[in-house]
């Protein structure tokens, strides 16, 4: 039986890290043991996230790294950005510098075809995003194809919720309420328009720095979902936060190809297998305790706003703009595809 561990690197040992194999030494490329081991001899692989260890992202790749000892596979996870943001990790995916990651793929510069599911207001119900952007929803099954492409084979996709804003400025009820504040998002060009369109200035910023870009006051605020925003100890530097539910966002645990390759076909099930039970788990922790962890916001001093349907439409009225300016990237045809899917999971 191999052993569970969780690991953070400070900052100086994040090169070497990257050069080092799974098990600490060194095959030239970086990867796991895997291909000097063949066969179901023991595998060390690394997952890598940015979530906090309190989060239910963390638990959920702990769960993947204990059932992947049953099959001989040693997990090591690297939390809370210790191999670096969504970027750093999406790089190290495709080159194979990195074994396994937890990773926000739209936001990670991977390829702009994962944007897909950022779009703004796709679903507006969890029953909505269930038939999307899991199993064989229209957007899982783009981003399957399209990480696959770049060498990085999808095991399954966890939940970041749906999005809200926070701020230090002022409560905010309608898009006007955004003007000129400095909002932290992910380096997405169609988002950066959407925040651009409320009047917001949007500034990229990798997760691990934001804390404290929020403490210093380089942005006003972010926008994620309510779990992932107390989780992350935002309340201690924020002071509003609005339920807008513009977008729904999920992140894949996903291993580079040709290292997964190397695994046994036991192995790859078994993995699979773990990969989907521990996904399906964080989903529903993350629903289970978001009212919870509002209820926390609120206790931490956050003024809470949940805005009335007439309120909604007001951000809702960008929604035909945003999708239109990303025809170039994505296509009519899977713009149509999506406009139907949405309409179904919507139960128009």
């Amino acid at each position: 039986m191999t052993t569970v561990r969780s690991k953070k690197l400070a900052p100086v040992l994040l090169a070497g890290a990257l050069a080092m194999t799974a098990c600490g030494g060194s095959d030239g490329g970086g990867g796991s043991e895997t291909a000097a081991s063949g066969g179901d001899n023991e595998v060390s692989l690394r997952v890598a996230h940015v979530f906090p260890e309190s989060s239910p992202i963390h638990r959920a790749a702990e769960a993947f790294a204990e059932a992947a000892a049953e099959s001989n596979v040693e997990v090591t996870v690297f939390p809370g950005g210790a191999l670096g943001g969504d970027t750093e990790m999406g790089e190290g995916l495709i080159s194979g510098n990195l074994d396994c990651a937890m990773v926000n793929h739209p936001a990670a510069g991977m390829d702009p075809r994962l944007q897909l599911g950022f779009l703004p207001y796709i679903v507006t119900s969890y029953d909505g995003a269930d038939e999307l952007f899991y199993g064989d929803g229209l957007i899982a099954q783009n981003d399957r194809e399209v990480l696959g492409e770049l060498g990085v084979t999808a095991l399954a996709f966890y939940e970041n919720d749906f999005r809200g804003l926070t701020n230090n400025q002022r409560t905010v009820t309608s898009p006007d309420d955004l003007n000129g504040l400095k909002i932290r998002i992910p380096e997405l060009p169609a988002y950066i328009s959407l925040f651009q369109a409320w009047g917001a200035q949007p500034l990229p910023i990798a997760f691990p720095e934001l804390y404290t870009a929020l403490q210093q006051g380089t942005v006003d605020g972010q926008d994620n979902g309510v779990v992932l925003t107390f989780d992350s100890r935002f309340q201690e530097v924020q002071k509003f936060f609005t339920r807008t539910n513009h977008a729904y966002g999920v992140g894949v645990l996903a291993c580079n190809s040709e290292i997964w390759e190397t695994l046994s076909a036991d192995q790859q099930n078994a993995l699979t297998e773990a990969a989907e039970a521990a996904a399906a788990a964080q989903v529903e922790e993350n629903r289970a305790t978001v009212e919870e962890k509002l209820e926390g916001l609120r206790e931490a001093g956050v003024e809470v706003t949940e805005l009335t349907d007439d309120q909604l439409a007001a951000f809702q009225e960008v929604r035909a703009e945003a999708w239109a300016a990303t025809t170039g990237t994505f296509g009519q045809e899977l713009l149509d595809a999506l406009e139907a899917a949405s309409a179904e999971a919507a139960g128009a």
